[in-house]
């Protein structure tokens, strides 16, 4: 063989053997990268969104999940001069120089379910506020609502379209616009249902007492859970119901209380967010939190031998130094 024919030869060779190294080098980068990618998708997200922080009940779950380490986002319909948003500012500050500063955060957000651009807004924000390596969220936690008690022929028709829009077309628009965070984590929508799916009636916010269009907004919502259930089961995405049965319908949507705690005169107004006992906030992170989780959680229990005493979960602006010392260790604030 001549000389020439064998350098073409072996320059050929070198040549496929550079493409076969390179393509070897690329499927173990892509092997890498896929196995990072798996590594991030099997560690739990620990971002949630509580779609109504103008709640009470909203304004304690931000702040018991934020005490858990979590980071939240609170909608509330104006995020920045409204009460909540106020208290919300005031209860981090307490508590980012307190002794036992909180691991996770709270970031207010303006959200009304009843506004297609307002959530189409609350979207864009969310999407900005997560981490480059974030994907979606762990979890919606769908808080919104109103109740209007009034016998039928008495009532203002505004009041009946009112809960419709919110209860209802509210569960579907809070579906419809953050279940593209919840399928990447495979994540879980929780909302406040009925009483086992509208089964019983012999509850506290019962059919005769001027809530006959609330319930029927309860029953459909509990209905449009179901069928969310069936339409995102295929992408992982759980619809988990929050059985309220044993509170009343306005403990569920009532605004922070506010207490009178001193006579003395320009002494700052304290509010407080009594809504859910602790066992019932035990029971909100299993639905959270369980590998497996049910298709219903009840929050008070049943046991006619047994009684739950409400948690006292305090919201507190403008509070001296003094005051919120000498009280850390008897309260739990919100």
């Amino acid at each position: 063989m001549e000389p020439m024919t064998m350098l073409v030869l072996a320059f050929q060779l070198l040549a496929l053997f550079s493409i076969a190294g390179a393509l070897l080098i690329y499927l173990i980068c892509k092997v890498r990268e896929d196995n990072e990618i798996c590594t991030a998708e099997a560690q739990p997200s620990r971002v949630v969104l509580v779609t109504s922080a103008d709640t009470a009940l909203g304004l304690q779950l931000c702040t018991h999940l934020a005490n858990k380490g979590c980071r939240v986002f609170a909608g509330m319909k104006e995020a920045q001069d409204s009460l909540p948003a106020k208290l919300l500012c005031g209860w981090m500050k307490i508590r980012e120089y307190s002794e036992d500063p909180i691991s996770g955060t709270i970031i207010p957000m303006r959200l009304d379910v009843t506004r297609e651009d307002v959530l189409r807004e609350a979207t864009v924000a969310m999407g900005a506020h997560l981490n480059a390596d974030e994907r979606g969220i762990a979890a919606v936690i769908n808080t919104s609502g109103s109740v209007f008690r009034g016998r039928v022929e008495s009532q203002d028709v505004q009041q009946w379209e009112h809960m419709l829009k919110t209860n209802i077309l509210g569960t579907l628009r809070v579906a419809k616009a953050f279940v593209g965070f919840l399928r990447p984590t495979r994540g879980r929508l929780l909302y406040l249902g009925g009483t086992n799916g509208g089964a019983r009636t012999n509850s506290t916010n019962s059919s005769g007492d001027g809530l006959v269009a609330f319930n029927a907004s309860r029953v459909a919502v509990d209905k449009c859970a179901e069928e969310l259930r069936k339409e995102l089961q295929p992408y992982g995405v759980s619809v988990v119901a929050l059985d309220t049965c044993g509170m009343t319908a306005e403990s569920l949507y009532k605004a922070p209380v506010a207490q009178t705690v001193s006579a003395n005169a320009g002494a700052p107004t304290q509010y407080t967010a009594d809504v859910l006992s602790p066992t019932a906030l035990q029971v909100i992170e299993r639905a959270l939190w369980d590998f497996t989780p049910q298709q219903r959680y009840t929050l008070l229990s049943h046991n006619k031998y047994q009684f739950t005493l409400p948690c006292r979960s305090s919201l507190r602006i403008q509070r001296p130094a003094v005051a919120v010392a000498n009280e850390a260790s008897a309260t739990q604030s919100v």
